[in-house]
């Protein structure tokens, strides 16, 4: 893109980074690099969030080269930083991404994908308190998402980005989305938590049939058990899904499951951003957030794995922890109090499925699911739901749904239920249909 100096502003003596292009040494391609180069400028502009390098200046030399005046970033880069790293712990990796994401959500809120997204480009430095504070560089290739018919009107393919951290889309030159950059976070995640990259050669072209036809290397396959929490293969199965529509469709949605993965406090379910009120309940009560419990029956049917499997992803995507797995039964929790919504929505998704997957195959597969705040109360939820049935404690839906009711949800009253260790009894609610 050009080259970077270290500057004085004068004359207030401020240090800064001053990005210049020499477009009198360019070749063929100059035209590219200038819209390349603008673009970098009309983004940074456009985004205002503390994790972005901010611009102070932007112009054209007396002899034509374009320069770019932006902040000093103290740190480095974080390529830097998994050279040195055997591998990151998933909250060190986490509170990274964290960083990232938030920068994405509002980048495709703007209608910018970044489409370069790669260690070099990201500055880890610190700022007040935060040693891992993350800044988000290089938008040179940014650019809006492309509708079916602008994708239609390319006579040529262009492949941009950096083939290690390319989406399959990029690769093959066809319309890209949200969804491309969150697979290259994806590729960021593996590589932080394992210490390699899911496709790697000396041959650009090796690297690209990774991406399009090749199997993201398991984790277990790298790195011990012990090691790896619940949910995250399946988090990155979800990801780094060849096909964007099998991914998670925005940078909130990543967040959420991701934080949920490392044992982070949930965000807000408003404003997107963590909640500082709940951050102990979050990390030290598990109790005090719900927790889901689904059985399938029979346990041993055929397509009884590929399910649970499925299940798996529909929790992480919806924010959840698989906290444990035994035969024909999953746990999961849900930290936060704000979680009710998206449990119950976990639920119908996992209902849904089962029910797909019994008329696709035409076995009697049956699905049976409690929601409680306290573990033991949502297991006999469990065990107590008709064959198909979601059954929720009402003190949770009177406490934590207000917004619930207005996404299509119905429930019917389901009469009490007497558990030893409670003190009355659990009025249930069965959730009997919603969209």
């Amino acid at each position: 893109m050009g080259t970077v100096y270290r500057a004085l502003q004068l004359p207030i003596e401020r240090e800064v980074a001053v990005k210049i292009l020499r477009v009198s040494h360019l070749d063929k391609e100059s035209d590219r690099a200038v819209k390349r180069f603008y673009k970098e400028a009309r983004a940074i502009a456009s985004l205002h969030h503390p994790n972005i390098v901010p611009m102070y200046d932007f112009g054209q030399t007396e002899r034509g080269d374009l320069f770019l005046v932006m902040e000093l970033l103290p740190g480095q880069a974080l390529s830097s930083l998994i050279r040195a790293e055997e591998s990151f712990s998933i909250q060190q990796a986490a509170s990274i991404l964290d960083q990232v994401l938030d920068v994405l959500h509002l980048a495709h809120a703007e209608n910018i994908v970044h489409r370069d997204l790669k260690p070099e480009n990201i500055q880890i430095g610190t700022r007040g308190m935060r040693s891992d504070f993350v800044t988000v560089m290089d938008f040179g290739l940014a650019r809006a998402p492309e509708t079916s018919n602008s994708a239609k009107q390319h006579t040529t393919i262009e492949v941009a980005g950096t083939p290690a951290y390319m989406s399959p889309e990029q690769i093959l030159g066809t319309s890209v989305d949200p969804r491309s950059d969150i697979y290259s976070v994806g590729v960021l995640l593996f590589e932080m938590i394992t210490g390699t990259l899911p496709f790697q050669s000396d041959r650009a072209i090796d690297v690209y049939m990774g991406h399009l036809k090749e199997s993201v290397p398991r984790l277990s396959d790298l790195m011990p058990a012990a090691k790896i929490p619940p949910g995250l293969q399946e988090l990155l199965d979800r990801v780094l899904a060849k096909a964007a529509c099998e991914r998670m469709p925005d940078a909130v949605v990543f967040r959420r499951a991701l934080r949920a993965v490392a044992g982070f406090p949930p965000l807000d379910s408003n404003a997107g951003r963590s909640s500082p009120s709940r951050r102990v309940v979050a990390l030290n009560n598990t109790s005090l957030g719900y927790e889901l419990v689904a059985a399938v029956e029979p346990a041993r049917s055929l397509g009884v794995e590929e399910l649970m499997y499925q299940w798996s992803l529909d929790i992480t995507q919806h924010g959840g922890t698989v906290r444990e797995r035994r035969l024909g039964v999953m746990v999961a929790t849900f930290p936060g109090l704000d979680q009710a919504t998206r449990v119950i929505r976990a639920a119908m998704v996992m209902k849904q499925r089962t029910r797909a997957q019994r008329l696709s195959t035409l076995r009697p597969l049956y699905i049976r699911v409690g929601i409680h705040r306290v573990p033991s109360v949502a297991e006999r939820l469990s065990e107590e739901a008709p064959r198909g049935g979601v059954v929720i404690g009402a003190d949770c839906v009177e406490d934590g749904m207000v917004d619930v009711f207005s996404s299509g949800l119905r429930f019917e009253r389901a009469g009490e239920l007497r558990i030893r260790g409670q003190r009355g009894p659990v009025r249930l609610l069965h959730l009997i249909s919603g969209r």
